[in-house]
């Protein structure tokens, strides 16, 4: 079949796997990173997360001599993802939805900061004294 007579994609297309992937994780953000309300006490708060996930793949082929077939066909793919709890929403003495954020993520995001801003004004005053 040549490059000019292949069908065009549509909705008859069968799906790639990325885009069926894509759509199964749609939802998969959002109900990860806002969890159920959970009762502590009198009071009701809801977690909050930073969610990352990705997917990939690829395949190629390729035409090497040692092949006895004519070539070799390769193909591989992975993912992975991270949820990291930063805080919870609850409500404050008026009744309003108020952040309380996770200190041990405050810190984990503050260490990197704070080392580049060191890092900086050290380069600042090494360049200013010589």
């Amino acid at each position: 079949m040549t490059e000019t007579s292949r069908p065009a994609p549509g909705p008859s297309a069968a799906p790639s796997l990325a885009v069926q992937l894509a759509e199964q994780f749609k939802a998969f953000g959002v109900a990860k990173a806002f969890g159920e309300p959970v009762r502590l006490g009198d009071e009701t708060v809801v977690p909050v997360a930073v969610v990352q996930y990705g997917f990939g793949g690829g395949g190629g082929h390729h035409d090497g001599a040692a092949a006895e077939s004519g070539g070799v066909r390769q193909e591989g793919g992975g993912g992975g993802g991270v949820i990291v709890p930063v805080g919870v929403l609850a409500r404050n003495r008026d009744g309003r939805a108020v952040f309380r954020p996770n200190p041990v993520a405050v810190l984990a995001c503050l260490v990197p900061v704070l080392w580049a801003g060191g890092h900086a004004v050290s380069r600042v005053v090494r360049t200013f004294r010589s």
